[in-house]
């Protein structure tokens, strides 16, 4: 049965478009560009939805490809864009599985090499939620970030410190200790790194060692 067209709205990606029986069917910009529709129009919603699914995969595979062509993305990161770009969950499983088969979707690559990219600068705790905001499992997260050395994270995390404290002037009292645990906290480090950062410059360590 076709339903009259009463409104369309676009947002960033996709437009929303409503139905006089109150029904509202995302849209990728893609679709409606090939398919244009307009207010007053009328269509019939499965039929329509049924396009949107056959005619969207093609269209979101492509826009996969360039997002990876740009930089690894999480499978977490891949579904989130394609999304907001208004595919279905339907396409976005298709997408993701053919990706995955190609090995161009990985997660467990994608942890390790975000890890390793971001270790000279944040500790691991700092790292996994970054991961997980990125979608990807808390398991893998912490799987990538525990490959990071006891050793490389005290060599990080002391030329931070060693950073941190030429801004500063006067000599180590117990506030400045405070705050340089603080900011050790932030980036992530644990208190068992943190301290022995603070020890190796408090021993007049290299902060480039």
């Amino acid at each position: 049965m076709n339903e009259k067209i009463i409104e369309i709205k676009k947002v960033k990606g996709c437009a929303f478009v409503q139905l006089e029986n109150g029904e509202k069917i995302r849209v990728p910009g893609a679709l409606l560009r090939e398919r244009p529709v307009k207010v007053g129009e009328s269509i019939e919603p499965v039929l329509y939805r049924e396009y949107i699914i056959r005619r969207g995969y093609p269209h979101a595979i492509d826009k996969a490809v360039k997002l990876l062509a740009m930089r690894d993305h999480s499978e977490g990161e891949l579904r989130d864009k394609l999304y907001q770009a208004g595919y279905p969950d339907a396409v976005i499983d298709k997408v993701i599985e053919k990706l995955t088969l190609m090995e161009l979707v990985d997660d467990e690559h994608f942890a390790e090499e975000w890890a390793q990219s971001r270790a000279h600068k944040h500790g691991r705790r700092r790292i996994e939620q970054e991961l997980t905001h990125k979608g990807v499992d808390r398991e893998v997260a912490r799987r990538a970030v525990g490959n990071l050395t006891d050793e490389d994270q005290l060599q990080d995390a002391v030329r931070l410190v060693g950073k941190f404290l030429s801004r500063t002037h006067g000599d180590m009292d117990r506030s400045l200790y405070q705050r340089t645990l603080a900011m050790l906290a932030r980036h992530g480090y644990d208190a068992d790194i943190a301290r022995k950062a603070l020890m190796s410059i408090a021993r007049g360590a290299d902060a480039e060692e």
